[in-house]
């Protein structure tokens, strides 16, 4: 009989130990964030300079297009450059709206050096912003039909 009650009272142990796992566990999470500086820029448009009065400078070209910007970053700038410098007698300039409490520096003339004209960007998220073109010619410019490539960058201030 001591033997049963010894071979029982083992198996209850035994049994007992296995109903005390724990029915919560933990685990470590990361999450890490990165900085985030997107810019995009909607529309696409041709611009014709063709008319003047006489005896004064071509009228000038102008077009319109939106630009979204995502930042969660603190004093950045949007700038732009062109693939190339516009041939003489011909310029490119470019105006974007600002969002939030950020600056626009206004209408910029664009060269293949980079022109800040947003700045204190900070913590944005924003979709639907205006951004204006405007092409001027001058008698010198050739007729010809001119294909530049802007590209707009987020940058720290």
């Amino acid at each position: 009989m001591n033997r049963f009650l010894s071979l029982a009272l083992a198996s209850l142990l035994l049994s007992g130990a296995s109903f005390a796992q724990s029915n919560a566990s933990t685990q470590q999470v990361a999450i890490n964030v990165e900085e985030i500086d997107d810019i995009s820029i909607s529309g696409s448009f041709n611009m014709t300079i063709n008319q003047a009065t006489a005896g004064q400078a071509a009228d000038a070209a102008t077009a319109s297009a939106t630009y979204s910007v995502t930042t969660n970053g603190k004093n950045r700038k949007i700038s732009a450059e062109l693939n190339q410098n516009m041939p003489e007698g011909l310029t490119l300039s470019a105006e974007m709206s600002a969002p939030g409490e950020s600056r626009s520096k206004g209408k910029i003339e664009l060269s293949t050096k980079s022109k800040d004209l947003v700045h204190k960007l900070t913590k944005v998220n924003a979709a639907g912003l205006g951004l204006a073109y405007e092409a001027i010619a001058t008698v010198d410019a050739d007729p010809d039909n001119v294909n530049r490539t802007v590209t707009y960058t987020i940058t720290k201030n």
